[in-house]
C-alpha cells in the first residue's frame, strides 16, 4: 500500500528578471507580471505576504504545488524565461508577535 504524502502550509517564494520581463512578457510594463502572478495565486487560496512571498491558506501536498506551478507555466508561457528563483517551503503554525511591540517589555533582573 502506497504511502499518502503529508500535507503542509506551503510557503512560494521566487525571483523574476527585469530585463527578461521586458523581452518575454511587456517592454512597457515588464513589472506587471508581478501583479498577474500575485492575481493568480490569490485566485488559489494564497496570500501575498511580502514582495514575490505567498503562503497558502490551506494544507497541500508537494505534488499539488508541483500541479499549480504546470498549470502557471501554461496560463503564463513567459515565466520559465523570467524566473531567476522559485522554492517551495513546508510552514509550521504561524504565530502573530505583533502584542508584543504594543507594550513596554519590562527589562530583565540583573543577578
Amino acid at each position: 500500500m502506497a504511502e499518502r504524502e503529508a500535507k503542509y502550509f506551503k510557503a512560494l517564494y521566487f525571483d523574476l528578471c527585469v530585463k527578461d520581463l521586458e523581452k518575454y512578457y511587456s517592454a512597457a510594463n515588464p513589472r506587471g507580471a508581478y501583479r498577474k502572478i500575485q492575481g493568480y495565486l490569490q485566485q488559489r487560496q494564497f496570500t501575498h505576504e511580502q514582495y514575490s512571498g505567498y503562503h497558502s491558506q490551506y494544507k497541500t501536498t508537494d505534488l499539488d504545488i508541483f500541479d499549480l506551478m504546470y498549470e502557471m507555466n501554461k496560463e503564463f508561457p513567459w515565466i520559465g524565461r523570467c524566473l531567476n528563483h522559485f522554492e517551495v517551503t513546508n510552514v509550521g503554525a504561524n504565530h502573530d508577535l505583533m502584542q508584543l511591540f504594543g507594550e513596554p517589555l519590562q527589562e530583565p533582573k540583573k543577578l
